[in-house]
């Protein structure tokens, strides 16, 4: 059975705030603009390596993303600049259990701060192993589910 710890998010990763990048000067390269909504466009850089989870930082607040290639983390999201020996799969799903968007500030444009987000307590499995082992079923399940939903949307049409 799997010891768990509490600790706080900031203990197990470092979230940094996303990179500038006007629609503008994306130059339609290989690497996946990631903003808020998800993919927003594509460059030729990238400023996190792969896997690289991103959040919601303005606008649609708190929502995960995992782009499982190197990826150019827009200035509305947070990404994951170090994982502190978590393991990111697991991280990416833990994120979805945090509700994020309710510690937005902000009056007209919701903003999430990583400074709030790194002090949330959080309970983790102490084993990577058994991290991954989480993650890797959850992965499953969201494949199948994505899969059953295409052959639902083939279906319909």
């Amino acid at each position: 059975m799997a010891k768990w710890i509490e600790c706080t998010l900031g203990d197990i990763v470092t979230f940094q705030r996303g990179h500038d990048l006007p629609q503008s000067r994306m130059t339609g390269g290989i690497y996946p603009v990631i903003g808020s909504n998800g993919i927003i466009g594509w460059h030729n850089e990238y400023t996190t390596s792969a896997p690289c989870i991103t959040v919601g930082r303005s606008g649609n607040v708190g929502n995960p993303h995992l782009c499982e290639t190197n990826a150019w983390a827009h200035n509305t999201t947070l990404y994951i600049k170090e994982y502190k020996g978590a393991y990111p799969l697991f991280v990416y799903y833990l994120l979805f259990t945090l509700n994020l968007s309710n510690y937005a500030g902000g009056s007209a444009v919701p903003t999430l701060n990583r400074n709030h987000i790194h002090i949330l307590p959080v309970r983790i499995p102490k084993d990577v192993a058994d991290q991954k082992a989480i993650a890797h079923i959850l992965y499953e399940l969201d494949k199948k589910i994505s899969v059953n939903k295409k052959i639902n949307d083939n279906l319909a049409a």
